[in-house]
């Protein structure tokens, strides 16, 4: 019934208008289009390659793809294979195994033509290809490659495992990488950029090298709206605006807040009227200010001594939009300034709406602290983590960090300071002295990830942020973002606040009014049996760039419970 009640409406509005798709960055332009990250990543699958113990242990060095199970050896070893089309988009080693000389070699598409063939200590430092800061960098014990590492088909990764003799044998490695649908235009690793690519990479190194100021640079019909000084009692509302719009930066001055204030006033978020807030974090976790934490600027979020706090996530809106502080204190708190800056414009209708959530736990017997639970359509795009223990040991940051999208395991990784680009319990345990923070770094702070504040004492503290732009999480129903805490004592304190995207209404209400009727079944119908990129538009509900029967079904089921 409900197939032929479809076939009929699509035959009677196949003739009616259709809804285009904006194709969502990849690569270079994922940085380089600031303005389309809230947009809806269709297809895009995220994944990891990593040396985690495949046992569920603590053993999260030399595993690989091939040969199966911990390897001590000298061996050829298979890390990764991977079915493009994609991007590598991160490449990680701890220092000092990165400075023993691991064999980095990247074999692409059908023919396995050897493009990538070098040491990780040269590939680290510059030594290989066009490979060069800020795109590598060294960051408190750890070294991390964001340059960009496409292919077509398929890369299979290679490297030959060190015999294990001490302790920069172990070989902890970690590969982020972007899978696409069939046909996505990506062209796979040249030694040699395209004009194109140069062009846009130099864009990108612009955009890291003045992290600080918007990486979606200036817009001429953007809104001012400034606040001067005022002291908050309860709320204060900074922006109620009426859309369609994105609000492209929010600044807030309080220099002279002390952390009791910083983490008694919340700054909270409402989209199109909805009385739930989409953001309610104290200002001090959200911008990850006070509390001794390192002035920092990092792409979309920075606290800064002389410009303040900043934030660039892109907030889309489409009727409306309340940004306001809540105090949460018996006392009035003061800010010196606020300004936000906004532009009224059309959405795209995959456009997702700015979320992050804070998420507290004291341990008792836990295995996980929760970083993001959540479902829906969206992507994930990072995290703050602080943590602290009253005890002098780092191996609290021994646990894993583990990520799962629609009930499937997408990410495992190695260990708490690797996640966030660091390594040997950031500089703490290798001591390395010639890193630019040198040995026992209290804070090491990068575009895209960073340590912000770190201690070993009767209380052991480290706090850090990483971002994951080019590299999201993409998911279509549901994700889950945790790490383990069970190497943490009891009584230890992890706090932590996801930021995600999130698609703020049904894809199968294609025109946006709040329900699934005939209007959004024309809609469908103007992309019936479209198999290619260009003509699926949202009528591709299941992601596979063909509106079939499947997507039929989907619309079907909803339309007909309305």
């Amino acid at each position: 019934m409900a197939k032929k009640l479809c076939l009929y409406l699509c035959t009677c509005f196949a003739v009616l208008a259709s809804v285009g798709l904006s194709a969502y960055p990849i690569g270079y332009k994922s940085y380089t289009e600031w303005e389309k990250l809230p947009q809806l990543r269709f297809g895009a699958v995220s994944g990891m390659a990593s040396s985690y113990d495949r046992t569920g242990g603590n053993h999260d060095w030399s595993y690989y793809e091939w040969p199966t199970g911990a390897v001590s050896t000298e061996t050829v070893c298979r890390v990764q294979t991977i079915n493009g089309p994609g991007v590598i988009y991160r490449f990680w080693m701890p220092h000092v195994m990165a400075n023993d000389g691991y064999v980095v070699k990247m074999f692409f598409d059908n023919d396995s033509t050897l493009l990538i063939d070098t040491w990780s200590n040269l590939l680290f430092n510059g030594g290989f290809s066009y490979f060069d800061e800020p795109m590598i960098t060294t960051v408190a014990g750890g070294q991390v490659c964001n340059e960009i590492i496409p292919f077509k088909q398929r890369v299979i990764i290679e490297t030959v495992n060190h015999q294990e003799i001490d302790f920069a044998d172990r070989h902890y490695y970690q590969y982020s990488y972007m899978t696409y649908p069939p046909g996505t235009d990506v062209n796979s690793f040249s030694s040699t950029l395209s004009p194109q690519d140069q062009n846009d990479r130099d864009e990108v190194v612009s955009i890291f090298d003045n992290a600080g100021q918007n990486p979606a640079g200036q817009s001429a019909a953007a809104v001012d709206v400034n606040i001067g000084t005022t002291a908050i009692d309860a709320n204060f509302v900074l922006l109620d605006a009426n859309g369609p719009g994105v609000v492209r930066e929010l600044r807030l001055q309080m220099p002279d807040a002390n952390d009791m204030e910083l983490a008694g006033l919340n700054l909270q978020v409402f989209y199109d009227g909805d009385a739930n807030s989409a953001i309610d974090i104290p200002v001090m976790y959200f911008f990850g200010a006070g509390k001794q934490r390192a002035d920092y600027n990092s792409l979309p979020l920075g606290a800064d001594v002389n410009d303040g706090f900043y934030c660039y996530w892109p907030m889309p809106f489409r009727e409306s939009i309340i940004i306001q502080l809540s105090n949460t204190t018996a006392n009035p708190i003061a800010i010196n300034s606020a300004q936000i800056e906004y532009e009224l414009k059309e959405l795209e209708h995959h456009t997702c709406y700015l979320h992050a959530i804070e998420n507290y736990t004291v341990r008792t017997s836990q295995t996980y602290h929760t970083i993001l639970n959540t479902t829906g359509v969206g992507h994930f795009v990072g995290d703050f983590v602080y943590l602290e223990q009253d005890y002098n040991n780092f191996e609290m940051l021994e646990g894993d960090d583990i990520i799962y999208t629609d009930g499937e395991l997408v990410q495992y990784g190695t260990g708490l300071e690797d996640v966030y680009n660091g390594g040997a319990y950031y500089n703490w345990y290798a001591a390395i002295p010639s890193e630019p923070e040198g040995a026992y770094p209290q804070s090491a702070t990068r575009p895209l990830s960073g340590l912000l504040y770190c201690n070993k004492s009767a209380t052991s503290r480290a706090d850090q942020y990483r971002w994951r732009i080019a590299d999201c999480v993409p998911f279509s129903e549901s994700i889950e973002v945790k790490v383990e805490c069970r190497y943490s004592l009891s009584g230890a304190r992890w706090r932590s606040v996801g930021f995600w995207y999130e698609l703020p209404h049904r894809l199968e209400d294609l025109n946006q009014d709040g329900i699934v009727d005939f209007l959004d079944f024309a809609r469908f119908a103007g992309h019936w049996m479209a198999d290619n990129p260009d003509e699926c538009g949202y009528a591709d509900f299941t992601g596979e760039y063909a509106v079939d029967w499947e997507d039929m079904a989907l619309f079907a089921e909803v339309w007909l419970a309305e």
